[in-house]
């Protein structure tokens, strides 16, 4: 298994099945996120405060969020007796994700989740995701917590807009 689009599937579908969620609900739950952190644009550098890349604005630097991540994705292509790709080695400065492909990132993503102390993506849905990610995926202050679910669902209200006009 060495092509990026079919580690990215057995690891979807690996996700879906500990999760509980189907293909299509995984990729929506993605698909939001990375819309509010970045507009989709996996090439992303975040504007203005930390050092965030790519779809999900993980944080680049040693052991700052990007690493954490790979760290935990590398756990898990180790507990399912796959050989990590290339692409996972981590630089000594840590890990940038916007120079990674976007599956990369969504699987880097899902790798963090899967590791994280207490994130769960079971039971996750449009509804409760603003909470969500402020609790397991956003990383600032708790003081600004509340502001920040709301402009996640600013980012919510332009996303839906933009599905109904495609």
């Amino acid at each position: 298994m060495k092509s990026l689009d079919k580690l990215y599937s057995f690891m979807l579908g690996n996700m879906c099945i500990r999760y509980k969620q189907t293909v299509d609900d995984m990729e929506d739950i993605m698909d939001r996120i990375a819309f509010h952190e970045s507009h989709g644009d996996p090439k992303c550098h975040q504007y203005g405060g930390g050092p965030g890349r790519g779809l999900f604005q993980f944080e680049t630097g040693v052991k700052e969020g990007g690493e954490t991540a790979m760290n935990r994705l590398l756990r898990w292509f180790a507990k399912n007796n796959i050989k990590a790709p290339k692409w996972t080695n981590i630089p000594l400065d840590g890990v940038d994700a916007s120079v990674l492909e976007p599956k990369a990132q969504k699987m880097l993503f899902l790798g963090n989740v899967r590791y994280h102390p207490y994130a769960s993506l079971k039971g996750l849905n449009d509804e409760n995701l603003p909470e969500w990610w402020a609790k397991y995926h956003w990383a600032g202050p708790q003081s600004q917590k509340d502001e920040r679910i709301a402009s996640f669902n600013d980012s919510m209200d332009f996303y839906e807009r933009g599905k109904k006009n495609a």
